[in-house]
């Protein structure tokens, strides 16, 4: 059958890339705009954001943003790092001259002091002024287990005063579960532990399996009930894993869309296959990369316990004392590579990250 139309892939895997339509995520939105109309004081327009790598945490701010916009308030999006005050500050005024601000002068940046004859701009006078244009003020940041302890309390201070004075600010911020908890729980950061949280969970493969069917029949393209099922359940309801498998699998399909419009079983393996190296490469490989010799034998001697093993095993398996690998079990924690459920275990807290440790065991301790 001739097919003249050209039809694109609708699944986004790029980083950070908003896919035509987000899944799982409807209360967060629901209470999200709802606090924007509510006014001054709605708890949900405080919130933080947490989640695995890949969980979709940086595509639901920028749908969050996308909303806010649509219902009038201005919206300014930055990703926390070294420079997130200059940033945030030129986009707050990007006609201005705001030259290179250091974080050591941050009670300068606040007050608005004069410096080498130059008079800083007043971060806090400047979100009050957007704040003033349309509806409000909203400040997403991303990677926020980045942000330097400075920068966190120049920002949280500024909003905190502004809802003080009535204005209508919202702040989101998102990040890794522990790096946020170690941010909120930091010096003079008390008002950001009110802030609602939002932890991004695993999608229902129900919700999955309607994705999958919407995205390739919105195309023409075609899957029966078993494909659906099977590339849901590869999925494990992962949101980066839903936009990497549908986009390869539709990618294959679209090869033969002229001859046939049905998602064959060979589209389907080859789909998966690409899209799990593909994880592989941008999921834990990053993960995994600043291991430590030790916390490197701990995962491999983890990963050969199950998914879910004990300490005491794990350590038994690598010839040590208990008390000797607690540092490899700290420090992958800390990573976010593993958690620890109960006392006493551990388990791998990215999805998949098991069998990739098992089938390059050998790989991953030779770099040592």
């Amino acid at each position: 059958m001739a097919c003249s139309k050209r039809f694109f892939n609708p699944f986004k895997p790029s980083a950070g890339a908003e896919p035509p339509r987000i899944i799982g995520r409807d209360q967060v939105f629901l209470d999200y705009v709802s606090a924007l109309k509510d006014g001054v004081g709605a708890p949900a327009r405080l919130m933080r954001v947490t989640g695995p790598r890949g969980s979709g945490k940086t595509v639901l701010l920028t749908d969050l943003g996308a909303r806010a916009q649509d219902i009038g308030w201005n919206v300014v999006n930055i990703t926390a790092g070294v420079n997130m005050v200059d940033d945030l500050m030129y986009e707050l005024s990007p006609d201005s001259s705001v030259d290179s601000i250091s974080l050591a002068g941050n009670a300068a940046i606040a007050s608005g002091e004069v410096s080498m004859g130059v008079k800083r701009p007043n971060l806090r006078a400047l979100m009050k002024r957007r704040c003033g244009e349309g509806k409000g003020l909203v400040v997403t940041i991303d990677e926020v287990q980045d942000a330097p302890l400075e920068a966190m309390q120049l920002i949280a201070g500024s909003v905190q005063h502004l809802i003080r004075e009535k204005e209508n600010i919202s702040l989101v911020f998102a990040g890794l579960p522990m790096g946020v908890m170690d941010l909120i729980n930091g010096k003079a950061l008390t008002f950001l532990r009110r802030a609602q949280s939002e932890e991004l969970d695993f999608i229902s493969l129900i919700e999955v399996k309607l994705s999958f069917k919407d995205g390739f029949a919105a195309s023409g393209l075609i899957l029966d009930d078993d494909q659906l099922e099977i590339m849901a359940h590869a999925t494990e309801g992962y949101a980066y894993l839903i936009q990497l498998i549908g986009y390869y699998v539709w990618r294959f399909a679209d090869l033969h869309r002229a001859s046939s419009m049905q998602v064959s079983d060979e589209d389907m393996r080859l789909g998966v296959e690409n899209a799990m190296t593909r994880f592989h490469e941008v999921v834990h490989e990053p993960a995994i990369s600043k291991l430590t010799k030790g916390a490197m034998e701990y995962l491999v001697a983890m990963a050969r316990e199950g998914e879910r093993a004990s300490t005491a095993d794990v350590a038994k398996r690598m010839g040590r004392e208990p008390k000797a690998t607690s540092s490899f079990r700290r420090s992958l924690i800390q990573h976010e590579v593993i958690q620890s459920p109960v006392r006493g275990y551990v388990e791998f807290s990215v999805p998949f990250l098991r069998e990739y440790v098992l089938d390059n065991a050998e790989e991953l301790l030779d770099r040592y």
